[in-house]
Formats: C-alpha cells, structure tokens, sequence
C-alpha cells in the first residue's frame, strides 16, 4: 500500500523507496550503494567506506554556512522477522506496507522503522530545498542491530562536527541523553571428573516457571535468575545434610537475557530423594514468597533420569556451585543524574557443562565506564579464588549523561516553545551506536529522538504516522534554531 496520501510525504517517500531494497544487518550493500547514488545526484560531497557506511555533506543553508557543523545519524540494517505462515525472502523481497487508522505496519514481517524512519528523516532533510539548518554531516551506518561493526570502523577524521542528533530512538516526547556500555564476559570453572558410586542414583534438579526478560531493560524489575536459584537449590541439599554429587549444569538461552530456567543433573543416595524433595518444596515456598511481586511461579523439582558414570569432585562441584552464587548478578548500581535509571547491573545469562568445565556467559552493562572496570576487577577476583578463566570480549562503550549539554537545552527549549510542555529526558540501559561516537569524540555533544515505534524487532512492528510528521516539523524547526 501507498503512503503516498498521508503527511510527512517527504519522509514517507524516503522510507517507501527504503523498503524496496533488502537491508538486513550483513546484507546492507544495496542500500548503502543507493544512499551513495543519491547523494552524488543531488551533488552533494559522498564518502562510503569498506564498513558500507555513508556520510553525506550539504553545506549550510544561506545565512548558516558557516555555523558549527551538525550530525544527523541513523542506521540502515533493519532486523528481519517474519510470521511463521509469511511467504518473504529477506534477502530479495521489498517489505510491504498496511496501514491501519494512524499507523504503518508490514505484512507479516518487521517493518524496518527502526532504524528506517531515522534515514528517511535524515534523506529529507538533506533533499529540502527549503529547510533551515547548519551544514550537515549526514551519516548512516551499517550493521548496528547485530556488531555495531559499522560505527565501530566509522573513521573519525571524516567528521568535523561535535554535535549531533541521532535518530533512532522510539519515542517524539522523550530526549534520550546516555546509555550503558558494556560487553560479554565468558567464565569458565575448570571442572574434575571422578567414577560414579555405584549405590547412587541419578536426578534432575529442575528450576522452571521463571519470567525471565531482556538483562537491559528489565534487570531493574527484581525478576529471579534461574542459575543463581539452581545455585540455592544445591546449597541448600548440602546445608541439610544430603550427599550429592554433580554430573552436569546447565541453564539460559542468551547472556543478555534473564535465564529462566536451569537443570542440575545431580546423584544421590536412594534413602535420601524423599528429604531432598522436601528441601525443594520448602526452598520453593520460600523463593515464592521472596519473589512474589516480580516471579511468582518459581518452581523446583527432583526428576529421576537415567544412570551417569562420572561426576564432578567434592572440590570441582563446590567451585562451581560459588560461581553460580557469587558472580555479580542484578543491579549493581543506580544512576545519581537520572531518577530510576539502572547505571550497572550484570547478567548470569547463559551456564553450560563441556568436556573442560562450566561455562557462564555474562552480559555486563554501565553507563560509567570506571564502574564496569571495577565490576570486571570483582569478577576476576572471583575467578582467581576459585581458579577459573576469564575471557572479556564483545565491548561497547558508553555514553554518558551529560546534563550541561548545549544541545539538549536547544532540544527542550524548542520542544517546550511548539507544545507547551517539558519532553521527558532519559537514558537507557542498553548499548547504542552513540556510545561509540562518545568513545571517537570526547567531547561530542548528543542527543537522541524520533518516532514512535511500537514492537520493534518483531513482526507487529509498526509506526505512528502522525508521530512521524511531529517529528519531520519538530526536526526542521530544531536545526533552524542551531
């Protein structure tokens, strides 16, 4: 279906042609070759680099061309899901538009919104003839929704800028202004091995019903972490006196998700499953009374399985068991700037049992990059005391709140000046490419805005159209102003 019949027909145009080039995270050359085309047709001075990203320049309009220059900044990858039952090839279909009363949908897939709406803002503004602003460095980037590996590779000599807006928030009345930085931490317990006492007998510690969610932006909500219960279920068998040993541990899907279940495949003696099922039920009616606003359904189990013939030692089972408890997990630190903002926290997301040891896959997050560092320190310091390895990888850096900014006091003033009322200002606990430009430019001045974008990543994905054209007027107004 057509947008054209509905305002902002500018943006809207933009994003229509966007749709018909595939641009998955990793499939981004068409769509970096047309943002290439494009700006060399209006004669507009282009660079794109090995990364695919593209930075387009248009000079100030008259009167501005000599204003400090201004960064308008989004992604091009779109993250592709579909509906079991869509007919779609990411890979060579065009997405197809829906519209329903104020908003755009796809069909049956994501819509690509965000970051789309981000680029056809930024193409708009680069294609008005009319349109007030200082000159622009106008930058897209590639594979933001997987690697950041296009913000990451950006060169920082190809831009002179030091302020900019990126537009790839999902909100027209909130102002984001910080995120976390953060990045995976693998840990692993070096675990030996011993024969099985043939008198045992072999169960599984099952930890179910959990809620679980995503380790940035709900670590806050208190929820429990299937590992570190799996962790408590065992200690306590071994604080009431039942002799067990390990074969294996396992739990969660994601290190940037709360796991919500865990296994424990354990063997004990056959007098003493009757009390350790005993010990699991009152474990659990204590958990549900603890976890009673957040998890309420945590249950626990002892199911008999099949027969092991090696186990964990006394020592090797008991390291692990400490990782599972004391690893960082939850929040670690709140925000003194932003009222409710999670600073740091970490993620027990992931535990897994190979032929070395246990494995725990972390997701460590902050918006403080000395807090990470110390929350780092903690978690070697644990590794060495129990002698575990340690591997850090996957780093993103973070942005922090800057509450004296230049821009964000011309981003509300003009915002309070159109609507007569105060935007909200936040930050999120979630890595954004922003981060990176902080880590490039010290001193860049940023902030963040757009539409509002519903179900994003995910085949309900859709977009307020009347959103989008507060936005497109809102925007001109802004960099009018700058």
């Amino acid at each position: 279906m057509s947008t054209v019949q509905y305002e902002p027909k500018e943006v809207l145009n933009f994003f229509e042609k966007i749709n018909q080039i595939p641009r998955g995270s990793g499939n981004e050359k068409a769509i970096s070759d047309y943002l290439v085309s494009y700006g060399k047709e209006k004669g507009f001075v282009v660079n794109q680099d090995e990364a695919l990203n593209v930075i387009i320049y248009k000079p100030g309009s008259p009167g501005k061309e000599n204003d400090p220059p201004l960064i308008l900044q989004s992604h091009m990858d779109m993250v592709c899901e579909k509906n079991a039952d869509t007919v779609h090839n990411f890979l060579t279909d065009p997405i197809v538009h829906r519209i329903e009363g104020d908003f755009l949908y796809a069909n049956g897939t994501t819509l690509g919104a965000d970051n789309g709406v981000g680029m056809a803002l930024s193409l708009a503004m680069l294609d008005s003839e009319d349109a007030i602003h200082p000159p622009l460095e106008v930058t897209f980037t590639a594979e933001e929704e997987t690697t950041m590996k296009g913000i990451a590779a950006l060169d920082p000599n190809l831009l002179k800028a030091r302020r900019m807006i990126n537009m790839d928030s999902g909100n027209d009345t909130t102002f984001c202004v910080g995120c976390a930085g953060g990045g995976r931490v693998d840990f692993t317990v070096p675990v030996v091995r011993e024969p099985l006492n043939n008198g045992m007998v072999c169960s599984v510690l099952t930890v179910r019903g959990l809620l679980g969610g995503h380790s940035g932006g709900e670590i806050h909500l208190g929820k429990a972490n299937s590992i570190r219960t799996l962790g408590r279920a065992l200690t306590a068998l071994k604080n009431e006196g039942i002799n067990f040993k390990i074969v294996s541990v396992s739990g969660g899907l994601k290190a940037n998700a709360i796991p919500r279940e865990a296994d424990a495949i354990i063997a004990l003696n056959s007098e003493d499953i009757g009390k350790a099922n005993q010990i699991m039920s009152t474990l659990q009616t204590t958990l549900r009374l603890e976890y009673r606003i957040p998890d309420p359904g945590i249950a626990l189990a002892l199911i008999p399985t099949q027969q092991y013939s090696e186990v964990f030692t006394t020592e090797s089972a008991q390291k692990v068991i400490n990782a599972m408890l004391l690893i960082p997990y939850g929040v670690l630190h709140m925000s003194y700037d932003i009222p409710g903002l999670v600073e740091t926290s970490n993620n027990v997301g992931v535990m897994e049992t190979t032929p070395e040891g246990v494995s725990m896959d972390l997701a460590l997050r902050s918006s403080v990059p000395t807090r990470r560092l110390f929350i780092r320190t903690q978690i070697e310091a644990l590794a060495e005391s129990i002698g575990a390895k340690v591997t850090f990888s996957h780093g993103y850096p973070s942005w922090t709140y800057n509450p004296d900014s230049p821009l964000l006091a011309a981003a509300i003033s003009k915002f309070v000046e159109i609507y007569q009322k105060d935007p909200n200002v936040e930050a999120v606990h979630a890595g954004l490419e922003c981060g990176f430009m902080m880590e490039k430019f010290p001193s860049m001045d940023i902030v963040s805005y757009c539409c509002k974008i519903y179900d994003a990543h995910t085949p309900n994905e859709h977009l307020s159209i009347s959103s989008l054209e507060r936005v497109w007027k809102y925007t001109q107004a802004l960099l009018a102003s700058l």
